[in-house]
């Protein structure tokens, strides 16, 4: 079953009976045992965020969703809040994210100091069978998140994408005049302008490509494609569009990061990229599946560019140069050494490629 982005929200309160150590130009809050908290690593977050005492609260919006399982992981675990259904867990609240009365209603019941919007509609699928519903997810959400949060004075942090480029000259950097070809970069696009209008003091962060562990195959490029491997699919892919894996949970580290340095005060750009810059094809992906598990290759075959509404970018590779140190230097992660555990669950032949 796949989520279906009724938008999950995954609301964090942080108790601030801690131990203060500074890391990265932020401070690292764990939580003492109480009654209420079992004993947790928090997020890091300034000391003087919310004036002393009072707890650093969290909205993630998106909670479901692969990178936004991993945010709701980064930000610690502890005093969640809500209810769930369908793929929800303990701490997931169901609200429809392009709803103003449910945004504001959440937001004003949890009066947050973070909102982190990993709301979105990615499938290439969902842009042509859907194409309102699938705006409606990328950028009703947005503006409503980015106005929800701005009312009420809380830090944003919204997702964007490299799709906003056209691929062309790439590397790109936050500056560089966005062309994007598809539907989805056009929304994300869109997205970013309404957010930007909305809550100008919002931190926006481009990622590329994403993979982690998914919930079910098709969640991540990676995990379909050793699901078709594992099922002895005969596979024909790209071999032309070039793309930059980065893991979630490095993503959800520099979420984090930024949480703690916009509730320091300090000014970052309201653009801002993060990814990896190891690049490959889908068919690159495809060999280093099959090699890492000692499968033959013989059914892979190197193929033309993905067909997508619109046209995929070659190349969009993000110009990172600007972010690590503002944020104590987040540690990457390689893609090779990742590979074999992300996709290590998708590699049975009963597990189906579609799911």
């Amino acid at each position: 079953m796949r989520w279906d982005e009724k938008d999950l929200v995954y609301v964090h309160q942080l108790p601030i009976s801690v131990s203060l150590n500074r890391l990265g130009g932020c401070t690292e809050f764990t939580s003492s045992t109480s009654r209420d908290h079992d004993a947790a690593p928090l997020v890091w977050l300034p000391r003087r965020a919310t004036g002393g005492g009072e707890a650093v609260r969290a909205v993630i919006f998106g909670a479901s969703g692969l990178l936004g399982r991993s945010v709701l992981k980064a930000f610690g675990d502890a005093a969640a809040t809500g209810t769930g259904h369908s793929r929800t867990g303990a701490g997931l609240i169901p609200v429809d994210a392009t709803s103003a009365d449910d945004v504001d209603r959440l937001l004003d019941r949890m009066r947050p100091h973070v909102v982190v919007n990993c709301v979105g509609e990615r499938r290439p699928e969902a842009w042509a069978a859907e194409p309102e519903q699938a705006r409606g997810r990328n950028v009703d959400a947005a503006r409503l998140i980015a106005s929800g949060a701005a009312e009420r004075g809380a830090r944003l942090i919204h997702i964007s994408s490299d799709y906003v480029f056209d691929g062309t000259q790439a590397p790109y950097r936050p500056d560089d005049t966005p062309n994007p070809l598809t539907p989805y970069g056009r929304w994300k696009l869109e997205a970013e302008v309404a957010v930007r209008a909305a809550c100008p003091d919002a931190a926006i962060l481009r990622l590329p490509v994403l993979y982690g562990p998914a919930s079910y195959a098709a969640e991540t490029n990676l995990t379909q494609i050793a699901a078709s491997v594992a099922a002895g699919a005969d596979l024909e892919l790209d071999d032309v569009c070039v793309r930059y894996p980065t893991h979630v949970d490095e993503a959800a580290d520099v979420c984090r990061r930024l949480a703690g340095v916009l509730l320091e005060g300090q000014r970052l750009g309201s653009v801002n990229h993060w990814g990896a810059q190891e690049a490959f094809t889908k068919y690159q992906l495809g060999v280093l599946i099959t090699r890492a598990f000692g499968l033959p290759i013989g059914r892979l075959r190197a193929g033309a560019a993905d067909a997508a509404v619109g046209g995929r970018p070659i190349d969009c590779r993000l110009d990172c140069d600007d972010l690590p140190a503002a944020l104590g230097w987040p540690l990457r992660r390689s893609f090779r050494a990742e590979l074999p555990n992300v996709v290590a669950p998708w590699m049975r032949p009963d597990r189906p490629a579609s799911t």
